[in-house]
């Protein structure tokens, strides 16, 4: 379970998606143009695997396997709390009337942003830290 946790390429792909759905989100807040639905898919994508890198995280810290700060857990949990807004910002989401319309592409874009910035540190306090 450790090398699916370390395995970077699973976080670099999480980041870097993150980072193409800000982009995207960004310019279209700009434009005062909503979210299309292909960049749900791909906001969707990159939350899923910040969950299956937090469900692994878990599964190691429940075998025993603590990471050397304990700080990575708090950046854990708050990249999976946005993941969670992610999906609660889609269309029929349990957070979708707590944004108005034409600023769904702004939340989108600082939602993303904050949970690429948050992986990264908790890639910082996972590996650095040893």
């Amino acid at each position: 379970m450790t090398a699916v946790h370390a395995f970077r390429a699973l976080l670099w792909a999480a980041v870097a998606l993150h980072g193409a759905v800000f982009l995207v989100a960004f310019v279209l807040d700009l434009a005062r143009r909503r979210v299309p639905g292909w960049l749900w898919a791909v906001y969707l994508a990159a939350s899923t695997l910040v969950v299956l890198q937090g469900l692994s995280g878990v599964a190691l810290s429940l075998s025993g396997t603590r990471p050397p700060d304990p700080l990575h857990f708090l950046y854990g949990l708050l990249s999976l709390a946005g993941a969670l807004a992610a999906f609660g910002l889609r269309p029929g989401g349990f957070l979708r009337g707590a944004v108005l319309p034409v600023r769904e592409a702004r939340a989108v874009a600082l939602l993303s942003l904050t949970v690429a910035a948050l992986l990264l540190r908790a890639y910082q306090t996972g590996l650095f830290a040893r």
